[in-house]
């Protein structure tokens, strides 16, 4: 390996590792979905706790019994 190619990896290393160190970090949920304030949190938690006990092969029409529908023009329950 010639001595510019080393260099060169040197440097791409260097800079992934600089990136690693310098980007902020997720301290929470919140922090990952953003600082939206459009967000309704609630609704959200709550939407999540329905299908969390759901199977991962379950289809669409067997889940249909199980969950409401929260789709767009859906009433709310």
């Amino acid at each position: 390996m010639s001595s510019v190619a080393l260099g060169v990896v040197i440097l791409v290393l260097l800079a992934a590792l600089a990136w690693l160190l310098a980007r902020p970090a997720a301290s929470g949920p919140e922090d990952a979905l953003g600082a939206d304030d459009e967000i309704d949190r609630d609704t959200l938690e709550q939407a999540e706790n329905e299908v969390r006990d759901l199977d991962a092969f379950t289809t669409p029409e067997e889940a249909e019994d199980e969950l409401p529908d929260w789709g767009p023009g859906a009433p709310r329950p």
